[in-house]
């Protein structure tokens, strides 16, 4: 299925190709640099990126001829390249002229129409509009396919990503990604088509949008894309949207506003709002609201960990049992308690449901947690990615530590953290334990690791 899927793309890509041959070989331009000159200058910059200098990559930008095509390649497959790198790469190549330049990468997506996830990722990351009808081709099968057999979802959802840089689209193309918001789909291609049709000029999405606003999964994410699009909140009131649009809504202008501002809007909507009286129902876990179809808690219960800090943990997890009863059967839900390495409570296929026979296995494995050891994150956040988030479409990760990673740094967390947010499209809540309450916001302060899983992911950081 999925060579037939890359073949319909390549289809696409054939049509939108004009590549010049000349004596079999691709014209790319004349480089300004001698050829010798090129290839020292294309080794300094090969070394730079497998160090992880991103200044030494600069001169990327001035090499558009086909050895600096071929050298772009490899870098970008090169697993040695760091992230941070490679986007620096895709931002550089961006930059190339249209012709005897990116089209050397219109002519290598057509040599492979099947690239890798890593040749995936940079042509999603150029935001050429070249490459428009073959993202559109990859995600159109997606409307016949049976679930059952959508295998890499991330792929799709990259895909998607990657056509919300262009805000001009047709109104099949906005029917396509609305019809991606249906539950029957994995949660990071929801997640992903409610984020693009956020980015797209077209008033047809806004109905499909207002639909979904209650989801307990990708409201919030549709709140958002209706707020970029016509400036107007409604939080998830579908009927306030409904009268909107019913009265002005088919003829308003569209806003086109950024992710910054609504932002801005949220936390000036927050200032100015009176405390709210406590919901008779609200499920939580230190305060933060349960809201989630498919959730994962990440619990640190290393050593620091100890005495009431763990008391507190419990009493907390056994309140959170207790409404969980009253939330719909739906949600699933697992834990991961982790020191020296991870120790999870999960069913045979992945989470456990909301029923009585799993809240009381998860009562008694809490029940059972003694703090000790070290504070495994990265090694966790891997076991996590690899061996419970496929498959299981979670949604929502609630993070607690007290502490930093003794399994590698900071750094290394976040990199499997925004691994995990890409792939999955997963928001992450975390809560600090006994951490400092940050100062205002000031261009002196340093956000904390936590603080950062959280802003990264779209979740919410409490300091507890």
């Amino acid at each position: 299925m999925r060579i037939d899927v890359f073949r319909h793309c390549s289809r696409f890509l054939g049509r939108l190709v004009r590549t010049v041959l000349v004596g079999g070989g691709l014209f790319l331009g004349v480089s300004t640099h001698g050829a010798e000159s090129t290839d020292a200058i294309l080794r300094f910059v090969t070394r730079a990126a497998r160090t992880g200098d991103i200044a030494g990559l600069e001169p990327l930008k001035d090499l558009r001829d086909g050895k600096a095509g071929d050298a772009v390649v490899r870098m970008i497959e090169d697993r040695k390249v760091p992230d941070a790198a490679k986007q620096r790469i895709a931002e550089l190549v961006a930059q190339w002229p249209a012709k005897g330049g990116l089209d050397y990468f219109e002519f290598h997506l057509r040599a492979h129409p099947q690239p890798g996830d890593e040749m995936l990722r940079f042509y999603a990351e150029l935001g050429c509009v070249q490459f428009k009808p073959w993202f559109l081709a990859l995600i159109a099968p997606l409307r016949k396919l049976p679930v059952a057999e959508i295998k890499e979802p991330a792929r799709y959802a990259l895909a998607l990503r990657a056509l919300g840089r262009f805000p001009e689209q047709t109104e099949d193309a906005v029917a396509l990604i609305a019809a991606l918001f249906d539950e029957k789909y994995p949660h990071a291609i929801r997640a992903s088509a409610v984020d693009t049709l956020g980015s797209i000029r077209s008033r047809r999405g806004l109905p499909a949008l207002m639909a979904v606003v209650k989801d307990s999964a990708i409201g919030e994410a549709a709140q958002r894309s209706l707020f970029r699009l016509t400036g107007q909140d409604f939080d998830n009131a579908p009927e306030k949207w409904t009268a909107w649009f019913k009265d002005q809504g088919a003829k308003a202008d569209l806003k086109m506003l950024s992710l910054s501002d609504w932002e801005t809007h949220k936390k000036e909507q927050a200032a100015a709002a009176p405390k709210q009286e406590q919901k008779e129902f609200s499920a939580q876990f230190y305060g933060v609201e349960i809201k989630t179809r498919h959730c994962l808690f990440i619990i640190d219960v290393s050593g620091s960990m100890a005495g009431e800090r763990l008391a507190q943990l419990k009493e907390q997890m056994s309140n959170l049992f207790d409404t969980l009863r009253k939330k719909p059967k739906d949600l699933r839900f697992g834990i991961i308690a982790f020191h020296n390495e991870p120790e999870p409570c999960l069913s045979g296929r992945g989470l456990l449901l909301n029923e009585p026979a799993s809240i009381r296995r998860a009562s008694h494995f809490v029940e059972k947690i003694l703090a000790g050891g070290g504070t495994a994150m990265v090694t966790t956040l891997q076991f996590a990615a690899m061996k419970v988030l496929p498959g299981s479409d979670v949604d929502t990760i609630y993070f607690l530590s007290d502490g930093q990673p003794t399994d590698g740094r900071p750094e290394d967390v976040l990199v499997v953290v925004n691994k995990i947010h890409e792939q999955f499209q997963i928001k992450f809540h975390t809560i600090a334990i006994g951490e400092a309450v940050p100062p205002a916001d000031g261009a002196d302060r340093q956000p904390s690791l936590l603080e950062q899983m959280a802003k990264r992911t779209g979740g919410t950081y409490t300091v507890r």
